[in-house]
């Protein structure tokens, strides 16, 4: 929608206004002077019909609700902050609990964690052992998505549960349990 100014006005001789309790063929100089008494803007809705189509309205006032709902659209599609969690391949139990603790602290928050395991010179003969590091730390942590990536340091970046997912998960769980039950029963 645009605003119309007496400039665009000129290209128009009769417009059709729409509204609330009005939809009626008129001049442009009418519908102008009908919107300069109510001191709202006349707003061309189309103008690709015979004649064209205009409206009555208050153009800010629908700016602002479009600006405030690209906003919250804006702040539902952002997805965390990324926390980053270093170790080491020989890790003690307790260090390994700790950053666990620090892990489920930010998938709780929403944020993502990138799980980061360095590998020093002979260090990296033990590939198979970082991975199982990892693997138990991302069973540890909670549950989530897990995407593993590969290059000169182990990395996996854990994502929290999606909260739509989460929603439905239980009560599939829970028809999933209900049906085993009744057929092990029978036979």
């Amino acid at each position: 929608m645009k605003v119309l100014n007496r400039a665009a006005l000129q290209q128009f001789d009769q417009v059709r206004l729409v509204g609330t309790n009005l939809n009626e063929i008129m001049s442009i100089e009418q519908a102008w002077s009908t919107a300069e008494n109510q001191e709202l803007d006349l707003v061309l809705v189309s103008d690709a019909v015979t004649p064209p189509v205009v409206k009555i309205q208050d153009h800010r006032k629908v700016d602002y609700e479009k600006k405030k709902a690209r906003k919250a659209q804006k702040k539902a599609a952002t997805q965390g902050v990324l926390k980053e969690i270093r170790m080491r391949v020989h890790i003690s139990d307790h260090d390994l609990m700790i950053k666990v603790g620090r892990a489920r602290k930010f998938l709780a928050r929403g944020d993502k964690v990138k799980i980061v395991v360095h590998l020093r010179g002979r260090e990296r003969d033990y590939i198979a052992k970082a991975w199982e590091l990892v693997d138990r730390f991302a069973e540890q942590a909670s549950p989530c998505q897990m995407n593993k990536g590969r290059g000169p340091m182990i990395t996996a970046l854990l994502e929290p549960p999606k909260k739509t997912a989460k929603s439905s998960s239980p009560p599939a769980a829970t028809a999933a349990q209900a049906e085993p039950a009744p057929a092990s029963s029978a036979s």
